[in-house]
């Protein structure tokens, strides 16, 4: 899940950022970059080392949940902010395919739901589980 989830589509929008030139070449000296970093070198470890280990803490909340939030409110703004400077710049062209690539990817099965593009059926498919869960935990 790390990979298909949060690695590849960083990954890609790190390659994108360097080829349309909204962040420079030299290495550590964009924020992006060291967001980057601790999503691939700390969270995404911990959640794959912690899987490797049987190590359902490492896995979920010190891998996953923090993949998660890094990559949702530190990434995704992160690449939208860069996005309009490039605007600003006079990069539009390069800004406009970085920013087709990010709604690529947030429109992709993995991450529609983080802009409310969810089917019917799903959020009720949740809902339940949701219910069943509090039913089983409250008593």
């Amino acid at each position: 899940m790390y990979n298909d989830k949060y690695g590849k589509p960083a990954l890609a929008l790190m390659k994108a950022l360097k080829a349309e030139e909204l962040i420079t070449p030299v290495a550590f000296d964009d924020k992006i970059e060291w967001t980057y970093f601790y999503l691939w070198h700390h969270e995404g470890r911990r959640a794959r080392m912690g899987a490797s280990m049987m190590g359902p803490d490492y896995t979920q909340w010190h891998g996953n949940f923090d993949l998660a939030e890094r990559f949702y409110m530190e990434i995704v703004p992160e690449v939208q902010e860069l996005i309009d400077e490039g605007r600003k710049h006079g990069k539009a062209a390069g800004a406009k395919r970085v920013e087709d690539l990010l709604d690529d990817i947030l429109n992709s099965e993995m991450h529609k739901w983080f802009l409310g593009k969810m089917d019917a059926d799903e959020i009720q498919k949740r809902k339940e589980a949701a219910k069943k869960f509090r039913q089983r935990y409250s008593e």
